[in-house]
This record gives C-alpha cells, sequence and structure tokens, in this order.
C-alpha cells in the first residue's frame, strides 16, 4: 500500500488545514494544474470593509424641504397652466367707457360696455344690467326716466365678446362723483348655477346743469327789513324740466313776502328753464338776533320729487349768503305791560301799556330822529289807542315820536336815549265773533340822518316788529240730574241715610275763538259716590274712562273746533250715611279742563265748581235726611 494510504483520515484533515494557499499567477486559474511552489506559515485575515457612511437627521430634513417645495411648485404652475381653464365669473371682464371721465351735468353720455368672455365654454342666457344715478333721463327722450337699464346678450362664445351702449343724460351737483353698478347674469351648459359678473364705474360731474347766485346784504341791523334775491341760471344745452328750489332760512329769520310766492313752507317751484334762462325769487324778510352774530341762508335748486312732495328728487346746485348782525343805529325796544317778549299772548278785551325806549348807537350825533309805531290786526281795538307821549295819527293807527313830541329827538348824540309811552286795547269777545286767528302786531319803525367826516347826511332806517294773539276761551259747565242720560235714574230724592240714589252728570265745554286741541276734563268722586257707567247716545261714543285706584272720572274731549261745544254725561251713584244727615253732600269735585291752543301754542284752562247732591233750582232736593 502506498504511504499516503496508510495516512489517517484525521492527518489528511490536518494536512490540508494548514496547507499554505498557493499565489496564483495573473491571468492563471486557481486550480491551474501548473506546478506551484508551496509555502509555509501563518497568513492573516484580510482587513474588513470600511464602515457605511451615516446620514444626519437635519440633512434628511433639508432633503425633504427641497423635494416638498419642487413638487408645490410643479403643482402651482399645472393650476396656472391648467386652471386658466376652469369655468367662473372672474374670467368674465366688464369693460365700461364713456368719451371722457368728466362730464357737464344735463348732457347726453354714451357709456360703452363690452362684456369679454374668458371662460373655455359659452356662455348661455346672458343677461346685462345697469343702474343708473338718480335723475338719470333717456338719452333719446328727455322726458323719460332711466333708474336702470337691462339688455339680452343671449349666448356670448368662449374667448368672445358682446357689446351694448348706453345713452343717458345724467345729472349731479358739481365736483359729484356718480356711481354706475353693472351686473351680469349667465348660465353655462351642464349647470344650473346662476353665475355673476359685477363692475362699477364712476364719473364725475364738472358743472352743474344750474347756478345758484344769492345777492343780498354782507351786513343787516338787528330788526331790519332784509332782501335776498336768489337767481337760478340754465347752464344745460337741453331745456330742463320741473325745477325747485327749497330754502333753508336762519333761526332768527321771519319771511314776510316772496316772488313768486313758495308753494309750502320754504318750497318754490320754478317750472322749466331754457338754455340760458335765468329765473329769480325775491324774499323778503325781518332777521333779528345779537350784534356780531352771523346768519347763513342756503338755497338748493334741483329736479322736483315725482311723488308730489315739497322735495328735490335730484339735487343739481346750491347757493348760500351770510349776513353778519351789527347793532342798529338807533336802538329800540318795546315792552308790553312789563313784558318784552316777541310774541305775547292776551285774552279777548285785554289793555296794554307800552314803553318804547331808544338809544343812539352810532359813534356820531344823530339829528331828525323819528320813531314810528304801526298797530294792526283783525283783533286790534282801533277805538281805544292812546298816544300817551307820542301822536296818535288815526289814519293810519300809528304813534309817532319825532322832535315834535319829544325835543331830544331831533339831536341824539353818541348814547343818548330816551322812551315814550302809549296804550291800546283789544277787542272783547263778542268784538271778535266770526274772526279767525285775532292777533294784534305792533311794527316798530326808525329813521335817522348822520354826517361822518365830511360826507353829506346820509338817511337810516330800522324795524322792530311785536306780535300779541289772542287765545281762545272755554267755558267749562256741569249739572246734576235725575232725568238726563240713557238710563233711568233710581233710589229716593232727597236722598235717605243707607239707600243709594244713582244721578246723571252732564258736562259742557263751549269754546270761544280758535281750535283747541288734546283737550280732556278730570273730577274726582268722594268715597261715598260710585262711577256706574259712561251715558251714550244712540249711535255715539263717549269717550269717558274712570280710575278706580285715584278715583278719577276723566272726560277726554279731544279738538274743539271755535265756536263749538262738547257734551258728555255719565252716572253716578250716592250711598249717604247717617252722618250726613240735614247736608248736601258733594257728589262730584271741581271739574279741570285743560288743553292747547293751537293758533297762540298756549295752554287753555277752565273750571266748574264742585257738584253736591242739590238738584238745579231745588234746594231741599239734596238734603239727606
Amino acid at each position: 500500500m502506498p504511504p499516503e494510504a496508510e495516512k489517517s483520515a484525521l492527518d489528511s484533515l490536518n494536512e490540508r488545514l494548514y496547507r499554505p494557499t498557493p499565489t496564483a499567477a495573473a491571468g492563471v486559474p486557481e486550480y491551474s494544474n501548473q506546478a506551484q511552489t508551496e509555502q509555509y506559515g501563518w497568513t492573516p485575515p484580510p482587513p474588513p470593509p470600511p464602515p457605511k457612511p451615516h446620514m444626519s437627521w437635519t440633512l434628511r430634513f433639508l432633503i425633504g424641504t427641497g423635494i416638498f417645495f419642487v413638487l408645490a411648485g410643479a403643482v402651482a404652475a399645472a393650476l396656472v397652466i391648467y386652471g386658466g381653464r376652469s369655468i367662473s365669473s372672474d374670467h368674465v371682464v366688464i369693460t365700461i367707457t364713456t368719451p371722457s371721465p368728466t362730464i357737464a351735468s344735463g348732457d347726453t353720455v354714451p357709456i360703452v360696455i363690452t362684456v369679454h368672455n374668458g371662460n373655455p365654454t359659452a356662455m348661455n342666457d346672458a343677461n346685462l344690467y345697469v343702474t343708473l344715478p338718480p335723475g338719470t333721463r333717456d338719452g333719446t327722450d328727455a322726458n323719460t326716466a332711466l333708474p336702470q337699464y337691462a339688455d339680452t346678450l343671449g349666448t356670448v362664445d368662449a374667448g368672445g365678446d358682446s357689446t351694448r351702449t348706453v345713452q343717458a343724460k345724467l345729472f349731479g351737483t358739481e365736483h359729484q362723483v356718480l356711481q354706475i353698478p353693472v351686473r351680469v347674469e349667465y348660465h353655462v351648459t351642464g349647470s344650473s348655477a346662476l353665475y355673476v359678473a359685477n363692475k362699477q364705474y364712476e364719473v364725475t360731474v364738472s358743472t352743474s346743469p344750474i347756478s345758484v347766485q344769492v345777492q343780498t346784504l354782507s351786513e343787516s341791523a338787528s330788526g331790519q327789513p332784509l332782501t335776498l334775491s336768489v337767481i337760478v341760471r340754465s347752464n344745460a344745452t337741453t331745456p330742463l324740466n320741473d325745477l325747485s328750489v327749497v330754502a333753508e332760512f336762519p333761526f332768527g329769520f321771519s319771511l314776510t313776502s316772496a316772488t313768486p310766492k313758495p308753494a309750502q313752507g320754504s318750497y318754490f317751484v320754478l317750472g322749466a328753464l331754457a338754455p340760458g334762462e335765468e329765473k329769480v325769487i325775491k324774499i323778503t324778510g325781518v332777521l333779528t338776533g345779537e350784534s356780531a352774530d352771523q346768519r347763513v341762508f342756503r338755497f338748493t335748486a334741483g329736479s322736483a320729487n315725482p311723488d308730489g312732495t315739497s322735495t328735490l328728487g335730484v339735487t343739481y346746485s346750491n347757493g348760500s349768503a351770510t349776513v353778519s348782525l351789527t347793532k342798529p343805529f338807533l336802538a329800540t325796544s318795546l315792552s308790553l305791560n312789563g313784558q318784552a317778549a316777541d310774541a305775547a299772548t292776551a285774552i279777548p278785551g285785554a289793555t296794554f301799556s307800552a314803553l318804547l325806549s331808544w338809544q343812539n348807537s352810532l359813534t356820531v350825533p344823530l339829528t331828525d330822529a323819528n320813531i314810528q309805531v304801526a298797530l294792526s290786526g283783525n283783533a286790534l281795538d282801533t277805538s281805544a289807542i292812546k298816544g300817551g307821549t307820542g301822536f296818535y295819527r288815526s289814519s293810519d293807527k300809528t304813534v309817532i315820536f319825532s322832535k315834535d313830541t319829544n325835543g331830544s329827538l331831533a339831536t341824539l348824540q353818541a348814547g343818548d336815549s330816551g322812551v315814550g309811552s302809549f296804550s291800546f286795547a283789544v277787542k272783547s269777545e263778542s268784538q271778535l265773533a266770526g274772526v279767525t286767528n285775532p292777533s294784534v302786531t305792533l311794527t316798530v319803525s326808525a329813521t335817522g340822518k348822520y354826517s361822518q367826516q365830511g360826507n353829506a347826511p346820509q338817511s337810516l332806517t330800522s324795524t322792530l316788529t311785536r306780535t300779541i294773539k289772542i287765545n281762545t276761551n272755554v267755558a267749562l259747565t256741569s249739572t246734576l240730574s235725575r232725568t238726563g242720560g240713557s238710563v233711568a235714574n233710581t233710589g229716593p230724592v232727597p236722598p235717605k241715610a243707607g239707600t243709594e240714589t244713582t244721578y246723571t252728570v252732564q258736562l259742557s265745554a263751549r269754546n270761544s275763538l280758535n281750535s283747541v286741541g288734546g283737550a280732556k276734563m278730570t273730577a274726582v268722586l268722594p268715597a261715598y259716590v260710585r262711577f256706574v257707567a259712561p251715558q251714550l247716545a244712540a249711535g255715539a261714543s263717549n269717550p269717558i274712562t274712570y280710575d278706580d285706584s285715584s278715583r278719577t272720572v276723566t272726560w277726554n274731549v279731544g279738538d274743539v273746533n271755535p265756536k263749538a261745544t262738547a257734551t258728555a254725561s255719565f252716572q253716578i251713584a250716592f250711598l249717604p250715611s247717617t252722618s250726613q244727615n240735614g247736608t248736601s253732600p258733594i257728589v262730584l269735585g271741581t271739574q279741570t279742563f285743560t288743553g292747547i291752543d293751537r293758533f297762540t301754542q298756549s295752554q287753555v284752562t277752565s273750571t266748574a265748581p264742585a257738584l253736591t247732591s242739590e238738584l238745579p233750582n231745588n234746594a231741599s232736593s239734596g238734603i239727606v235726611h
């Protein structure tokens, strides 16, 4: 057996394990049959592979953020590129043009409106609506109002346009900005939704169709007549119709006359104005106030309101004037029975003592001063006027104070003053029968002359007005009856202690001169009297009420016309006590009537005495037994 065969299996394994690894030549397979030199000894194992690089979380976050922004940009680009193809009202462009952004009020302006469809699909059933400023007229017919323009656009193809022109006559005040809202409504195929696109256009009014100029004095003495001229001129190229002017008068101004007369209050109707035509309103009145006060008069012109009220439908222009109040050259004051109020009230038949005072307000002497007090009014008793320290000229009912009656009026030095007196009376109630709104007016007129720096003497005038309104008189009466009223009365007469007796109270209020409003009567029932009910005539109502907590009977009279008499009645029940034997107790307290005189705006009062159980013309009928 060969020697190798004699080796044990263990020796063979050991040999294989510790046999040196042969080095293969370049390009020669490891198991080549070529002879190789064997090397003996230990060879270290190969080095481990290098570790894989480690990525930090910060770097990972930055990389993720970058990827996110790249994706977001891609999405945004896609929306820009493909989103424009979506359907939206934002893609409908409304273009509005006029020949100029400024217009002259009253001119006819062509308003060109173009609707561009930027949607990828057609606009169906499209409609155009234009809201025009108040007062706009049809440009082809100035007599036709044009508050709104509406037209059908029909179908507007994708990318297509539709244009309409509105001929409108626009009005406004100078520098006013007019708003013109435009709205387009439409549908799209496949959707029932209503799409709406809006646009607002603005145009500025450069000039008004009319001008308003107010001419008057820049200064006026308090109480002196003042005249204003309101000039209204047309600047329009076409006729203007239904023009009116509204005046705002300052505090202290009293209108005495106007041409033309106002249609109502301070509302003046001018009618039509041709191009270039002007109309003038003359207004005269008296302005009173303190020295150095400034009062502003304002006038607004425009077209009349179509509803027929005394207001302007459209305002075109306005004008104003400021008047400064100065002291009158001859300051006068008039007191009546010691009262210096501008307005006073009196009862029929009243007498008045008037005291007139004056003072030179100038810094130079005043000569030939003359003061006249003219008395007028439908309530003046001309037979009772007394001149006093003045001269009464009966031909025109005027009391005159001059150098003939008071020598100091020949020359009044600066600051000089004086007084005069006279008297008059109001007609009696019988004399005022049939007179409506009775009153007395006193107008004080002062004149004089002064010279300054060698110039010729100049004349000055001033006026002062006082008005006395005559109050109406209401006579309230009441009676106790057993037979009046719609319900029969019961119980013994004379009344008997412990037994109830009923009566009818009849009320009457007679008015004399002026209408009375808000009238009522009140009275209180004693504790031993019971309110039963109002007495009603057939088909009539009776405004009598009773408050049980206060035991007050109220007659709500309401309005009472002049020369009219209001009546009412109610039933009461009287339960006497033995402590009242031999007396005629009060069954209704004092009655008080109150109301407002609609002419004088003062309160009217009247009273009627308390009623006892005694019947008229029968003293023993009310004695309790």
